[in-house]
């Protein structure tokens, strides 16, 4: 039904102030809406423009001159150049103008770069490449004032991450990827400060999860076996940083680092709830200055004081019940490995008994939120436990089977009764 504002004036059902607002709030909407559909047929345009552009040059390649190659190399750079200075001259309001062009420097410097050192035949590795592209690409984010080209930027940062913490072997971390997250995080910042509801606080949100996942095991070696306090710290970050004031603004985004560290903690406890691990630690023999040097301690104690902070924020500006349980995990896996680290059987007996805990306590929040997504999330989790320790003891198939059938009545019974009680209550 649409609704007839001089009708409901001339009925005085509302105010001529009223309606007025409601004009110029459909307007605005209209508006937003035009605007984003012109920032995605903006960036769009670039890249299908910038690929162009690399076909056609491409095709020709073979038959050109040293010179003409060269200078072709650098012809697209130096156009986005000039287009991304005459913008911030002349429409530096347009934020579609400004997205594209600021895609098509992005890719332009990518291109310059290999173009040049295939024609001089310039010895590098990808990882090389990776870096240079992405550090002279860092100041197009800033002087455009572009969060697309920012989301290029961390997935070109983790693509180098990757490249030379995994899979070459001629670097053994790549610490300056660390630095690059950094110099990015100001305009991520800024994102969020002014318009924390768009869709590109989304975007990087989930990326900045991803790449941070990803590179944060590249710091593993010798002492690997300390990255899983590093990660669970990681986790426990993402679930408590809804306590900062600036991502309270739009509690909706925060919903992919609650998933990603839940379902992140929960991961590596079920890993560490294998006897593989404890035993394989039990045999090591590292004395405690060698791994205080280590370089894995580094990511250890950094992520651990900075979920400590977190968490003791959230305690003062809190009620402690309604922390999330699975935010104290890293604390206690650090007792755990510190006063059970030599003793596997025990240590994996206090795992599986956690993992227990975490499941029954989902099962409580979510019956008492009457979620049933939550209820189930936490019988998951049991399921799970069950699922894992089926392949890791010698339990008779005859137990297994009364197990499984045990979950199984679980699920109907705590389903079923949630279900009812909602009836009930409607």
């Amino acid at each position: 039904m649409r609704i007839n504002l001089p009708e409901l004036i001339e009925e005085n059902v509302i105010t001529q102030q009223v309606a007025d607002h409601i004009s110029d709030f459909y307007s605005r909407k209209k508006e937003s809406g035009v605007n984003k559909l012109f920032v995605i047929f903006g960036v769009l345009g670039a890249l299908l423009v910038g690929l162009g552009i690399l076909l056609i040059i491409a095709h020709n390649w073979d038959i050109l001159s040293r010179n003409v190659k060269s200078v072709l190399a650098f012809v697209p750079m130096l156009g986005a150049q000039i287009l991304c200075g005459w913008l911030l001259v002349r429409r530096s309001d347009s934020m579609a103008w400004k997205e594209g062009a600021s895609t098509f420097l992005f890719l332009s410097v990518g291109a310059s770069i290999s173009l040049v050192s295939q024609i001089y035949h310039i010895s590098g590795d990808l990882s090389t490449y990776l870096l240079v592209w992405m550090s002279l690409s860092l100041p197009v984010i800033y002087l455009m004032n572009s969060s697309f080209t920012s989301l290029l930027y961390l997935i070109g940062i983790t693509w180098y991450s990757c490249e030379a913490g995994y899979w070459s072997h001629r670097i053994d971390q790549p610490y300056l990827y660390w630095i690059l997250l950094i110099l990015a995080i100001p305009h991520y910042l800024m994102l969020i400060k002014r318009n924390s509801g768009s869709n590109y606080v989304r975007f990087h949100n989930l990326l900045i999860v991803i790449s941070l996942v990803i590179s944060l095991g590249t710091v593993a070696r010798a002492n690997s076996e300390l990255i899983y306090i590093a990660y669970l710290s990681l986790f426990a970050i993402f679930l408590l940083i809804e306590g900062i004031p600036l991502f309270q603004k739009n509690k909706d985004h925060n919903l992919i680092f609650e998933i990603a560290g839940f379902s992140g903690s929960m991961i590596i406890l079920f890993i560490l709830s294998f006897s593989r691990f404890w035993n394989h630690l039990s045999t090591m023999h590292h004395a405690v200055d060698q791994l205080l040097v280590s370089r894995e301690m580094i990511p250890v104690i950094l992520t651990t004081l900075i979920a400590s902070v977190l968490l003791y924020r959230n305690i003062r500006t809190q009620t402690l019940s309604r922390i999330k349980p699975i935010a104290f995990l890293y604390l206690i896996y650090i007792l755990i490995y510190v006063f059970l680290g030599s003793m596997p059987s025990l240590a994996i007996i206090f795992i599986n008994m956690l993992i227990l805990f975490l499941g029954v306590s989902t099962i409580i929040i979510g019956l008492r939120l009457n979620h049933i997504g939550v209820l189930n999330l936490g019988l998951l989790i049991i399921t799970i436990l069950v699922i894992c320790r089926f392949f890791d003891t010698e339990l008779s198939f005859m137990l297994r089977g009364f197990l499984f059938i045990g979950v199984g009545i679980g699920f109907f019974l705590m389903n079923y009764r949630m279900l009812k009680s909602r009836k009930n209550e409607n």
